[in-house]
């Protein structure tokens, strides 16, 4: 590494560091603020709050990465700048792209690292992160009994308490016990001059002790003639009686992380695509099912099967080749295995292994070669199939156009004169047909709707899929951009810098928060959708590169002066010619 690199790198990874600690804390900030009524006031250790903080803030780099690039970028060439050492580097014969290039290659590595971090590392912060954050949400706030409140804390009591002496010493209580659940309403109360409350077994459980109290109860049964006479009433007075509570539900419970799998945001790439691949298959087949629908919903259309379009077979029948090559692959190798395990003959042993040499190449136990073409040949034999039922129309209709109207008019209107025309079979049928289509569009509504889902689900997944790709090329973008406005504003420090990269973050966040809008929502492509913030931001990138090779004073008022002295000329010639 050269001087000029040393100077450049080290200037560089210092704002980077600091800003990126700034960036994080501030992202951690806002999502904490967004659970912080669900978590406090519940007693929660401080190692459990470090523990969900840690999780946050590497759940946060995706964000954090690029808006600290684009701010320390900009520091760092505006400070060199301020200073003219940029000017001594570009005098020596140092192109302003060399200077650029250490901390392009760090860029390039940094990419590197949050794409893997994107794919890999934040799925599975987030699992833990959520699994934790669900524990601490469901958790119950810590057992605080208040002067003069009632306490619902504890599952079927309600405790008033109208002075406190102490943490232990209770006066003036009571206690309404809704423990019964077969019970509704205040039919057991319990008041009591004083009291103290203590727990034990390392505060699993907590003991109440009353003194000087009465007990309250009125029991009515449900017949008639109890509540007439008025029930039960029982007062039982005592100078001493003890309650004791179980405080296990005021525990934080260790949720099962399996119950989070099913969330996009903590699967990897790998399941994302496995994912994809699952509900495509899934949307075929409902797509399928709407033909089969059909036949067998509508009664009077004399068709026996819908045949299905090409367009939703073909995809079906490529999956559903994909998945039986699939599992016909497995069970080779999993006979292969059993055929090696029994066989002590080696000369057996490398003969199996030769016979499934070109069926189990790699871990699944096809090539993709292989397995593409074992997929195609089931294909086009379903289709084949399909185009021989099509072209045999009798395989679809019971009778001909003709004889299914003959029939019908038979029926409804008999021309045989001794066959009275009953007009309460025409009604019948129409009230029937209507019902009938009422109910086959209710249930086609719902069909859809559920297919829709489907698809939206598919969308949101294929949308995460390519924002890991997408968020990583963004600190490369937005080092593109601020490194050459660094170097063109040569101001360093917090001021200026600040509020460009603001304003950039600001158009990154809205271009990509449509984008996810609009991938989500079938809008646009999802594939592309995420790719918009990163589209319009580049241009941008390349322009200010270009400028700050040519050392133009893009920030300062006399370009834009001098600009608009060469947009006037043109009109201040005419006006000479004409006065003339």
């Amino acid at each position: 590494m050269k001087k000029i690199d040393r100077l450049v790198f080290g200037s560089f990874i210092g704002p980077f560091l600091l800003t990126l600690v700034v960036v994080d804390f501030i992202l951690l900030l806002v999502t904490l603020l967004k659970y912080f009524d669900q978590i406090m006031g519940k007693g929660l250790s401080a190692a459990t709050f470090a523990e969900l903080i840690t999780y946050f803030s590497i759940s946060s780099s995706p964000d954090a990465f690029p808006l600290a690039v684009l701010l320390s970028s900009i520091m760092t060439f505006g400070n060199l700048g301020e200073h003219s050492e940029l000017t001594a580097v570009k005098s020596s014969g140092i192109s302003l792209v060399r200077t650029l290039l250490p901390i392009f290659l760090f860029v390039i590595l940094l990419t590197g690292f949050t794409y893997y971090s994107n794919t890999q590392l934040v799925p599975k912060t987030n699992l833990k992160t959520y699994s934790l954050l669900w524990d601490m949400r469901t958790k119950k706030p810590a057992l605080d009994i208040k002067e003069g409140v009632f306490y619902t804390g504890i599952p079927g009591y309600s405790i008033k308490v109208n002075e406190k002496i102490g943490d232990e010493q209770l006066k003036d209580i009571i206690i309404y016990d809704h423990s019964k659940s077969n019970v509704q309403g205040n039919t057991e109360v319990i008041l009591a001059d004083s009291g103290r409350m203590y727990s034990f077994m390392n505060q699993r459980y907590l003991t109440l002790e009353l003194y000087d109290g009465t007990r309250y109860q009125e029991n009515i049964k449900e017949n008639y003639e109890d509540k007439i006479a008025g029930g039960q009433f029982v007062r039982d007075d005592f100078a001493s009686s003890k309650m004791s509570f179980d405080l296990s539900s005021f525990e934080m419970g260790d949720t099962d992380e399996n119950l989070f799998r099913r969330s996009r945001i903590v699967q990897t790439r790998n399941q994302l695509k496995t994912g994809i691949d699952s509900m495509q298959r899934d949307i075929h087949n409902r797509e399928e099912q709407m033909f089969s629908f059909v036949a067998n919903t509508f009664n009077y259309h004399f068709v026996k099967n819908a045949p299905v379009p090409e367009q939703i077979s073909k995809p079906k029948a490529f999956y559903d080749s994909m998945r039986q090559v699939r599992i016909d692959a497995k069970m080779a190798k999993v006979v292969k295995k059993d055929t090696i395990q029994l066989s002590d003959n080696k000369g057996e042993v490398t003969q199996v292994i030769a016979q499934n040499k070109q069926v189990l190449q790699d871990e699944n136990g096809l090539t993709d070669r292989a397995v593409v073409q074992s997929a195609n040949d089931k294909i086009n034999a379903r289709i084949e199939e399909r185009r021989r039922a099509q072209d045999n129309k009798a395989a679809y209709t019971k009778y001909t156009f003709a004889e299914n109207l003959k029939r019908f008019d038979e029926y409804y209107n008999p021309t045989d004169t001794l066959v009275r025309r009953d007009n309460t079979r025409l009604s019948s049928a129409l009230s029937f047909g209507i019902n009938k289509s009422r109910s086959a569009l209710n249930i086609l509504k719902t069909r859809l709707n559920s297919l829709e889902t489907v698809k939206r689900d598919q969308r949101k997944f294929v949308v995460t899929k390519n924002q890991q790709i997408s968020r990583s090329m963004a600190c490369l973008i937005m080092f593109l951009i601020g490194a050459p406005i660094g170097a063109i504003i040569k101001k360093g420090g917090l001021g200026l810098p600040v509020i460009v990269s603001v304003i950039f973050f600001l158009i990154y966040y809205v271009f990509n928060t449509t984008g996810d809008k609009w991938g989500k929502e079938g809008v646009v492509d999802p594939a592309i959708a995420v790719w918009i913030s990163n589209a319009v931001l580049l241009p941008f990138g390349l322009f200010f590169l270009r400028q700050a090779r040519n050392d133009a004073s893009l920030f300062e008022v006399d370009f834009y002066a001098n600009l608009l002295k060469r947009f006037k000329k043109p009109f201040s010639k005419r006006k000479e010619l004409k006065t003339a």
